[in-house]
């Protein structure tokens, strides 16, 4: 039965089952076609949501820092989807890594993950769609007719923008082909153009006083560390661009650039939202939910703050658009290996699979349209958590099977000696963060800098001491994967920013588990030998 259920798909079976007879994706999105989807997919939450929050909640000015961090962070994790990709250049994702590397059950969950990711994230977003609309038809002088837009039924409320919303969407979806290519194009274009418009008349009224203090005294460096873990959050979306590799033209090539693409408009346009927002009012003004439509509203600027309203109906519609396109891949994957129906691994003219986007419609129009955006949003975090650990998990079981990989090691004493100093460094500073004083707070992020530099430092010095030489080998045509540990360092960036949450019980609680997740990914050889036999 544990057989059963660890039972991996190697390389070969992947690529043959995804091309396999008439159904076969059809290959026919180059670099800018996944570029948009990446973009599409993230640059929203980020600017209008996650900016204003950071900046009025935890680290006000500051939050300039919160991106360039979280960007930072990001991008370790996004090397690791771009190895995978390369080697597994199919639908699904986080399914077929863990498929490969893992086992089917790893792959039953990951599919779930991406199900709450894509799926029913699209459902949350379409919710939250519906939410400002009212909000802004209450706004324009029809509060009535808003009042209108939702019916309560039983326990539940209907949301009609939302169900309006997944309708279309699923139509957009169904019918494919050019038309959908072309909107992925134009509708992420439009919403980038329409973000640097906004930044571009925020700065008209800049105002470099607004920066001092720079990191505010109520939030201190405690507040900054919390900013970082709360903007990766908007990064989510571009492994999305991993998920539709199965249509890529050349996956090897242009699902690389599409990744390195989104990360990096991800971080940029946050940040440049972050310094027109600060510049245009002071951070203790900001709103923490609709930070620019209240700050145009306070200059006096009403056509622009409505101009912000509806831009933040578009950039969410396509949020929508693009977390629903994922779905049915997932679903055709796992339809692929008879883990589902083999009716929703068929596919139309196009080449797209369309019962499964039948379903997927279904399936999202009855969350979105009865379930409250909050509901939906604590179910999405747990999964997108899951997902990313499965993606590492995969990486490092993958490197030490391979025939050259896994020659970078270290040994268990001095692993032991590294994870115990680093989470003793981070657990103290954790403490001192959370109940000292602003005067101690300088000493708590001077332990904070020794302890991630010393980790570093030692990390190089193990790996140099074990003879790599950081070879790389050929995956796919265009592409070739370095063998040093480069995604391994999104633990030490991430699980530092966790230990920052923490109270000291919780800590306590969580150190060993998180000091065994942090060794597993920041030592892939010695992870892997613990992995696999």
């Amino acid at each position: 039965m544990l057989q059963l259920l660890l039972a991996t798909k190697t390389r070969q079976e992947l690529l043959q089952a995804d091309a396999h007879g008439d159904g076969a994706l059809t290959r026919s999105l180059s670099t800018w076609d996944l570029l948009a989807i990446g973009v599409g997919s993230t640059v929203g939450t980020g600017v209008f949501s996650i900016t204003s929050q950071v900046a009025a909640q935890q680290a006000g000015p500051a939050v300039l820092l919160c991106w360039c961090a979280g960007g930072a962070g990001c991008l370790l994790s996004a090397l690791s989807y771009i190895e995978l990709s390369a080697q597994l250049p199919v639908a699904g994702s986080v399914y077929a890594f863990a498929y490969h590397a893992l086992g089917e059950v790893f792959a039953v969950v990951a599919a779930g993950c991406l199900t709450l990711e894509y799926g029913i994230s699209a459902s949350a977003v379409a919710a939250n769609w519906g939410d400002k609309f009212r909000t802004l038809v209450a706004s324009l002088g029809a509060p009535s007719f808003a009042s209108h837009l939702s019916a309560k039924i039983g326990p539940v409320t209907l949301s009609v923008p939302a169900l309006t919303v997944l309708v279309v969407v699923t139509a957009l979806v169904y019918v494919g082909g050019d038309l959908g290519k072309r909107f992925a194009r134009g509708s992420s274009a439009l919403a980038v153009v329409l973000i640097l418009l906004m930044v571009a008349a925020a700065m008209t009224q800049f105002q470099a006083a607004n920066f001092d203090p720079f990191v505010p005294p109520e939030f201190g460096p405690a507040g900054v560390m919390s900013g970082c873990v709360t903007t990766f959050f908007g990064f989510l979306g571009y492994d999305e661009v991993c998920c539709m590799a199965g249509e890529a033209l050349e996956p090897q090539k242009s699902v690389p650039r599409a990744v390195l693409g989104t990360v990096f408009i991800a971080t940029l346009l946050p940040v440049l939202g972050s310094l027109a927002l600060n510049g245009l009012i002071s951070y203790t003004d900001v709103d923490a939910n609709s930070g620019f439509e209240v700050a145009f509203r306070q200059r006096g600027w009403t056509f622009l703050s409505h101009l912000v309203s509806i831009g933040q109906l578009l950039v969410l519609f396509v949020v929508t658009y693009m977390c629903f396109l994922a779905q049915p891949r997932v679903f055709y994957a796992l339809s692929k290996h008879d883990l589902l129906p083999r009716r929703f691994s068929e596919l139309d003219e196009h080449g797209a699979p369309w019962f499964a986007t039948l379903w997927t419609g279904l399936l999202l129009i009855t969350c979105g349209a009865l379930l409250p955006f909050s509901t939906l949003a604590n179910a999405i975090s747990g999964g997108v958590c899951v997902a990313f650990n499965l993606v590492n998990c995969s990486l490092i079981v993958l490197r030490r099977r391979g025939p050259r990989l896994g020659r970078a090691g270290c040994h268990a004493d001095q692993l032991g000696v590294s994870l115990l100093a680093f989470n003793l460094f981070s657990f103290l500073t954790a403490v001192l963060l959370h109940y000292a004083q602003a005067g101690t707070r300088i000493a708590s992020l001077a332990c904070f800098v020794v302890a991630l530099t010393a980790l570093v430092v030692l990390a190089r010095q193990l790996h140099s001491e074990a003879g790599s030489e950081g070879e790389a080998e050929e995956v796919g045509k265009g592409m070739r994967i370095s063998q040093k540990p480069i995604p391994a360092w999104t633990a030490c960036d991430i699980e530092m920013c966790r230990h920052f949450q923490s109270t000291v019980w919780q800590g306590v609680l969580s150190s060993p588990l998180r000091a065994v997740d942090s060794g597993l990914r920041a030592c892939p050889d010695f992870a892997s030998t613990l992995l696999v036999p």
